[in-house]
């Protein structure tokens, strides 16, 4: 068995989504299809029940899923380990973090309190600056960024859903269809950066305009807003999760729309940004 064998296996079993695992790793859905079922080969049994337009991970698959994951948390100990026992770590490590802020800014404050002589330099901004991005260590980014220097990394898989006021009047609904959403006021994120991008991308391919009201560069108060009724919102599940109340009403967009972010690590690096991204994965 290969460990990107497994990686695939790991990602479809979440999702039950060929497509989207393949989308998330950027091959094609015959790569993912025939990796999983040469697997299955492999064991002898059918990981997963497959339908006409349906697939469902089975008690197998249940069973293979705990193993794989307990697997992919022993090497990237091991791996975080060696690194470890390398050198003391010290020295600077370049970041530009275009999506989940709160998560990396998180493991930033986890990894300084254990490798305290470790610099950080941050940069936010630069979303669709591409040849800026070679100037840094580690990227964290929803975009395909295609240049050789860097390692590709799967960092986080998120559904992105609408979100409401309590007292809104979508707010009883389970789901929601893109074009039902013409008249409705968003609360967003300003241009140039990844949720917004997003948000025009699905809309563009919809023929749909969407009502921006209100733009603001910071979550927490397009949150704010949303939760004041001046609108509603996209809102990335896991990214933004700590900023779900009550107050808040979360509906699923068309069957489920996701958004892969992805961690790109420079290939000539030192072992303590190797080490970092080790860590990131695995927080």
């Amino acid at each position: 068995m290969e460990i990107l064998q497994l990686k695939y296996f790991q990602h479809t079993a979440r999702s039950e989504n060929i497509s989207h695992t393949a989308h998330s790793f950027m091959v094609p859905p015959s790569s993912v299809s025939a990796s999983i079922k040469k697997l299955e080969a492999e064991l002898g049994v059918k990981l997963f029940d497959r339908g006409a337009n349906s697939l469902k991970l089975n008690e197998n698959g249940k069973i293979f899923l705990r193993a794989v994951d307990v697997s992919e948390k022993e090497i990237n100990k091991a791996k975080i380990d060696i690194l470890n026992n390398m050198s003391t770590q010290s020295g600077e490590i370049k970041l530009l973090i275009l999506t989940n802020r709160i998560r990396v800014t998180d493991a930033i404050a986890k990894f300084k309190s254990e490798y305290p002589d470790v610099a950080f330099s941050i940069t936010h901004n630069g979303y669709f600056d591409f040849d800026n991005y070679s100037k840094f260590d580690v990227v964290i980014s929803d975009r395909d960024v295609d240049l050789d220097i860097f390692e590709t990394r799967n960092f986080v898989s998120e559904e992105i859903f609408l979100a409401v006021h309590k007292e809104n009047k979508l707010a009883n609904m389970n789901s929601i269809k893109l074009k039902e959403l013409t008249d409705v006021k968003f609360i967003s994120m300003p241009k140039g950066s990844s949720i917004r991008d997003f948000l025009d991308r699905i809309f563009k391919k919809s023929d749909i305009i969407p009502e921006i009201v209100i733009e603001s560069e910071d979550p927490h108060f397009v949150c704010k807003y949303l939760k004041m009724g001046l609108g509603v919102a996209l809102f990335p599940s896991i990214s933004w999760n700590k900023q779900v109340t009550d107050d808040i009403r979360l509906i699923r967009i068309n069957q489920g729309i996701y958004r892969n972010s992805y961690m790109y690590v420079k290939k000539s690096t030192s072992n303590v940004v190797k080490l970092f991204a080790d860590k990131l994965i695995t927080e």
